[in-house]
Formats: C-alpha cells, structure tokens, sequence
C-alpha cells in the first residue's frame, strides 16, 4: 500500500513540478512585460493598467476550476479532464512567444480554461491514492506534492530571468510552452502505470447514487470547506501581491546590486518557492511526527499561524516602502527575510487546506470543491490586483 501511495505521489509530483515551471516562467514575465516600454520588448502600459489586468487574468484562471471540477466529477473523471487542460494551456503558452495582441489575448484565455480542466484534478487525485491513509500521511503527502509545484516555481524563476535578460520575454513565454508539454507528457505516460482507477472515472458514477441527498454530517463538513474557501480568498488578496506589485516595488524601489552586478527582478520577485523546496520535506516530517505523538495541531490552529507569519512580512514590506518614501532604497537582503515569512505561512495554509477538503468533502463533490477552493485563490488574485493597481 506504500508503494502504491509512493508511486501516484511521485508521478503527480514530476506532472504538477512541470506545469507549475511553465505557469509561474509566464507568471514572473507577464507583468513585467505588460509594463516594458515598447522599445524594449514590452506592451508599453501603465502600472495600474498592468496591475488590474494581472490580477483579473490570474483571478480568471483559479475561477475556472469551479466550471471544470464540475465537468470532471459529472461527465470526463479527474484523469481526462487534466489532459484536456494540459493540451489547451500547451497552445496557449506558445501563443504568448507571438507578440502580436490577438496571440496575446488568446493565449491568456486558453491557458486560463486550461487551468480550470487541469488544477483541481491533480489535487483531487492525490487525495484518492491517499483515500485509506491517516489525515497525518495525508498532510505529509500534500506537502510533498506542494514542494514539487516549487521546484517547478523557483526553477522556472532563475530559467526565465535569464531568458529574459539574454533573448527578451517572447523567448521566455516559449520556453513556458515546452515546459507544459513535458508535464502533459509524464502525465500521458504514467497515469495507467500508478494512478490505477484513482480520478479514472467521474465521480458521480464511482459513487453510483448521485440523487441521495446530503446527510447533516456531510452537509456540516461542506460548510467547514466555505470557511476554508474564505479564509484562502483573503490569504490570497494580500500573497499575490507578489505577482503584481512586489515586482514592480522590487524593480523600481530595491537596492538590488551585489557589487557591479544586479539581481534580475525575476531573481528576487519569485525566490519564494525556493524556500518552499527547503521547508516543506521538514513541515512534512514535522506533521509525521506531531501524528505520531497525537500532538498533530488542528486544521484551524495550522492556518491561524499561516496568518500571523503573513501580517509580519507584509509589515516588514510596509517598513521597506516606507523608507523609499525617504529615498533610500531598501537592500535586497530584506525581500529575502519578507519571502522567508510568506513561505512559512504558505506552508501552513494551502497543502493543509487542500488536505482538508479532501478529507472532508463527500465523494461525489470532491473536484468540485477543490475547484472552489481554487476559485477562492482567483478571487483573493483579483483583489490583489484592485488593491495593487492603488
């Protein structure tokens, strides 16, 4: 039974590691080349302009697993409904290496959709192989599979602030592009061999009773995952300002000279899922160990310290703004220290969160709920673009 659990685990990794490399390499660009002047590459738009659309593509692109969960538990199953998103959020990263604007629309809708088929299923599945374990491997696993989606994040970081310093952006969204093929790939390759039937069929049929009504139990723990779903859309209205407006500050605002050389925005901006590959093998051990001693916190108290780790980076970031309001720039060693905090809090929020909806969901709504989980994360993003854009 561990094998079985190793090995779904392991593919699930390497599947979400390269799909996360090719959406955060277009990620750490995006808002940097809306904001490019024309004649070095870019859109040539405003800050806020920039901002508003970011958060409002990225919002788009977590809102859609609601749509796409959905389909997967009534009509695909969890394991065609990734597919389908993996192909369509191929094309639509290559689309990005076109600079004209209808390449450009199109790629943001398709890898937005794509998104919806593919995010909520991967998740979902994982929860399937680990049906039969306790709620402490659970824990574990999600944050093993959540390092995998960091290694992809920090790697596609370093990748496409070089493509970006050396080629210009379009060469670093094509590079996002053969990322995506690689995960679609792996996941075409090895989900007959370890997933066996976990997210083969729709929910609904593998439940065979799709008309019998909640039970109070099951209704309570549904209303425990809203909460879960609110607490992640502010968890996220305050994070994803460091897809939008933390680049910018770090761009603009931040001493990031180490002697002749400057760190590429890129370096810095998105350094935290680097700490996330750190961290999350020790939280994943530190939840092993805190089950075995029955001394594993609860859900809330996990996500409480998430919290509190995330209101004292952005007070050291509002002390760092503050300082440039006097002129100085703020050394970079700070943006470290900030994303340290922020990773902790990550770590204690989302994979537990996500391991608690699986948990608690019934059956036949689990891709749905993990879709709205998902949703919540584009809602906190759309909030931390209108907050951004001021």
């Amino acid at each position: 039974m561990i094998l079985k659990h190793s090995q779904g685990l392991r593919l699930l990794f390497a599947t979400e590691m390269w799909e996360r490399f090719s959406f955060y390499c277009m990620r750490s660009l995006l808002i940097l080349y809306i904001a490019a002047k024309t004649m070095d590459g870019g859109l040539g738009w405003t800050y806020g302009e920039a901002i508003s659309l970011y958060g409002t593509y990225i919002g788009i692109a977590y809102f859609t697993p609601i749509l796409g969960g959905y389909l997967a538990d009534r009509y695909l199953g969890q394991q065609r409904s990734a597919m389908i998103g993996a192909v369509l959020m191929s094309f639509g990263h290559f689309f990005m290496a076109f600079p004209q604007m209808f390449f450009f629309y199109s790629a943001l809708a398709l890898i937005a959709v794509g998104n919806g088929f593919f995010k909520p299923c991967l998740t979902s599945i994982l929860g399937e192989v680990y049906e039969d374990a306790e709620e402490s491997q659970r824990d574990s696993a999600y944050s093993l599979f959540y390092m995998g989606i960091n290694i992809g994040a920090i790697i596609s970081s370093f990748v496409s602030g070089w493509v970006m310093e050396s080629y210009g952006y379009h060469y670093g969204f094509a590079v996002a592009g053969f990322a995506m093929v690689i995960s679609l790939l792996i996941f075409w390759w090895g989900k007959g061999r370890y997933l066996g039937n976990a997210g083969r069929k729709p929910q609904m049929q593998v439940v065979n009773q799709p008309k019998i009504p909640l039970t109070k139990e099951e209704k309570n723990r549904i209303y425990v995952i809203i909460v879960l779903f609110l607490m992640t859309t502010l968890y996220f209205a305050a994070w994803d300002q460091g897809g939008g407006l933390i680049p910018l500050f770090i761009h603009d605002s931040v001493n990031r000279s180490i002697g002749s050389w400057t760190i590429p925005t890129p370096w810095l901006a998105h350094i935290d899922p680097l700490f996330i590959v750190v961290l999350a093998p020790l939280f994943s051990v530190l939840w092993m160990t805190l089950g075995k001693k029955n001394l594993d916190p609860y859900l809330g108290t996990k996500i409480g310290i998430g919290f509190l780790f995330l209101a004292v980076s952005f007070i050291i970031m509002g002390w760092m703004s503050s300082t440039v309001d006097n002129g100085v720039a703020p050394h970079w060693s700070w943006i470290i220290l900030s994303k340290f905090l922020i990773t902790v809090g990550e770590l204690c929020v989302v994979p537990i969160s996500w391991a608690g909806v699986t948990k608690l969901a019934p059956k036949s709504y689990t891709t749905r709920l993990m879709g709205l989980m998902l949703a919540g994360i584009g809602i906190g993003c759309y909030l931390a673009g209108f907050l951004g854009a001021y």
